[in-house]
């Protein structure tokens, strides 16, 4: 049975973009973005939006992503949860 990011992954990757410099990042990979940055993660905004989550100017997202963006934006319940 595959678990919900498989499911959810059409990509192996995620696109990232710091800054207007694009790079990628793997699903399940620690992402730690500075304060100040720009980000957006798969198209999706990161910072400035989420810059209220960062503890001493960094944002650290230490799970994956998917899941720590569906918890951060209040998307409702997961059928199965989310483990690093």
């Amino acid at each position: 049975m595959k678990n919900f990011l498989d499911l959810l992954a059409t990509e192996q990757h995620l696109d990232v973009v710091i800054n207007g410099c694009p790079s990628m990042a793997g699903l399940r990979d620690h992402l730690i973005f500075g304060q100040g940055d720009t980000v957006t993660v798969d198209g999706i905004e990161i910072l400035p939006r989420y810059q209220c989550l960062a503890i001493e100017g960094v944002l650290q997202i230490d799970q994956p992503f998917y899941c720590w963006y569906h918890t951060v934006s209040g998307q409702g319940w997961l059928l199965e949860p989310c483990v690093s």
